[in-house]
């Protein structure tokens, strides 16, 4: 008994200090919006947030920002210069289980969870 107990002990604390943050980690874009394919990365445990963003000139890393997140409403904002120079640097939308979805000025952007950066 007491062997096994040892066994589960690191597992359980593994879990219990895991990152349970429903934004933690990649988002990839559903489509491109103005001929630019936008994902973002948000970290669980801290406020930063980093974007990458394809288009016709290749792969960019604009800026790292920030987040916020309302557990309560599952409002999001963040701030960074998702699309670049020129757009907005303020977004801001809920999460819908997999779903995100964020808005600066006129544009939306629509993301699923899960994928890769590149």
């Amino acid at each position: 008994m007491r062997s096994r107990l040892l066994y589960v002990l690191p597992l359980l604390f593994a879990a219990a200090c895991s990152d349970n943050h429903p934004l933690a980690g990649h988002w990839s874009p559903e489509a491109a919006v103005a001929g630019l394919k936008v994902g973002i990365d948000f970290d669980g445990k801290s406020d930063q947030v980093m974007a990458h963003v394809d288009g016709p000139d290749g792969h960019s890393h604009p800026p790292t920002g920030t987040y916020t997140f309302d557990s309560a409403t599952k409002a999001v904002t963040v701030k960074c210069k998702l699309m670049g120079d020129g757009k907005a640097d303020t977004w801001t939308g809920t999460l819908a289980g997999e779903t995100l979805e964020l808005t600066g000025g006129d544009t939306k952007l629509k993301f699923k969870k899960g994928g890769s950066a590149h």
